[in-house]
């Protein structure tokens, strides 16, 4: 059945959505989503609730929380730190009940959050939907979206070096409605799928969304895949026609994806 409920934790409430079936028959799988960072969090809600309940009703239970600090959770982002995300991430799977089974799903920077998760909990798979390679990825684009801002609303033109040495300095920046910690960039910046070699794994599955394809996985993308079966991960690759609906002005559908 649908769920969505606040999972109480210590430094307060964790808002989870997804299916959760009375009775375990035994042949049920256990899926954690892990939305991505910021405003691709908002535009990918309909996508990643329509995977849900494709999972749910295949038979599978399905959680996807709202991390610390977004969403309806409780808590700042600009105090959410990496640790902090590890430990309420935590709490969910063990509300989900997991032993040894889990099996996660990340979409964008959620990517890099389930591949650590893999790795420290020994999970059974992970899925990675157009990851994210690394940390770094993520805040250039947040902070280029600051100097964008700048630009356009005629303020006092900044550098990405100049953001970065405030960041450092411990300086907050505000970015499209988000407090940026130089704590989380730091954070961020510790996460590579090239340095995260989940070799335990019974599969990768790395799914990649282009307007055609025929069109093989970026160059980067390839590079960790090939990395990885280098260290005797096996890695599914796939790349599914649609919009990349993350980063659409509208809200676009991924029918493919979910399949």
């Amino acid at each position: 059945m649908r769920s969505a409920f606040f999972l109480e934790e210590s430094a307060g409430s964790l808002f989870c959505t997804g299916i959760l079936h009375p009775q375990d028959t035994g042949q049920r799988r256990k899926f954690l989503i892990i939305p991505p960072f910021a405003e691709e969090m908002n535009k990918s809600r309909h996508v990643l609730a329509a995977l849900s309940i494709g999972l749910g009703e295949a038979g599978h239970d399905v959680l996807i929380p709202d991390l610390f600090g977004t969403g309806d959770s409780a808590g700042d982002f600009s105090h959410a730190t990496l640790d902090i995300w590890r430990t309420k991430l935590d709490a969910v799977i063990e509300h989900l009940g997991v032993r040894g089974d889990l099996e996660l799903i990340g979409l964008r920077a959620g990517g890099l959050l389930a591949a650590d998760a893999a790795i420290r909990l020994k999970a059974r798979t992970l899925t990675l939907l157009h990851p994210l390679h690394n940390g770094r990825q993520q805040l250039t684009q947040t902070l280029r979206l600051r100097l964008a801002g700048s630009l356009t609303s005629g303020g006092k033109q900044e550098t990405m070096a100049q953001l970065k040495e405030r960041l450092a300095a411990g300086e907050c920046l505000e970015i499209g409605g988000y407090g940026l910690s130089g704590q989380l960039a730091n954070d961020l910046e510790t996460l590579s799928l090239k340095q995260q070699v989940p070799s335990h794994l019974a599969c990768v599955n790395w799914v990649e969304v282009a307007k055609q394809v025929e069109r093989p996985l970026m160059p980067a993308s390839q590079e960790v895949v090939d990395t990885w079966r280098e260290s005797g991960v096996t890695v599914n690759s796939s790349v599914v026609a649609c919009d990349q609906f993350w980063a659409t002005q509208e809200i676009a559908q991924c029918p493919a994806l979910v399949q």
